[in-house]
């Protein structure tokens, strides 16, 4: 098991996400738009930081979590 996290690019590089993202109409361009728009409110990457989360989190901005 990994201790590390995907970045975003690693994870888009995955066939499988691809194909959820094409089969939930998600949008490259608007998953990069989203990570830009929160990277500043998350703060910075700790090796914890994956098992605290304030709040629920969604992809698309049109489903509230």
């Amino acid at each position: 098991m990994h201790d590390q996290e995907l970045t975003l690019d690693q994870m888009l590089d995955d066939p499988i996400v691809r194909l959820l993202m094409a089969r939930d109409g998600v949008a490259e361009a608007d998953l990069r738009g989203l990570a830009a728009r929160i990277r500043p409110r998350r703060g910075p990457v700790t090796k914890d930081a994956a098992q605290v989360s304030p709040e629920p989190r969604s992809f698309r901005p049109d489903i509230e979590a």
